[in-house]
């Protein structure tokens, strides 16, 4: 009985010291989703305000958000394979562009569909 609770305490020794599970790839998708949602948002806001939203990827300053608005830093393991900007407009459409998110040899696309403005997420 105290072998097995020694054995156990050794096991969860090692999984602590081992640090933190994730997956690289959860990591990608879940960068990818939080711009997405980003992008909707600023969608939203263009049709709320009546104004055209410029949204930006820059792959130079590690960032995305409203050109006018506030930023958010990428992960340092993902980065923007170029820099991209998105016109969202009043009507709902945008200027249906893709941009591609990388992450070692992983990528995912975002989308946005230039009729309705739809942002969709590709990849794996």
């Amino acid at each position: 009985m105290i072998v097995v609770v020694l054995i156990l305490g050794l096991i969860g020794a090692i999984m602590i010291g081992h640090g933190p599970f994730h997956s690289v790839t959860l990591d990608l998708r879940g960068t990818a989703q939080q711009i997405a949602s980003a992008m909707r948002e600023a969608r939203m806001l263009a049709i709320y305000s009546g104004t055209t939203q410029i949204f930006v990827l820059d792959s130079a300053h590690r960032n995305y958000g409203l050109q006018q608005g506030i930023r958010h830093a990428l992960p340092a393991e993902v980065s923007i394979a170029d820099p991209s900007r998105f016109a969202f407009y009043p009507d709902g459409s945008a200027n249906g562009s893709t941009t591609t998110l990388l992450e070692s040899n992983r990528y995912v696309v975002l989308r946005v569909n230039w009729l309705t403005g739809a942002i969709s997420v590709e990849g794996p």
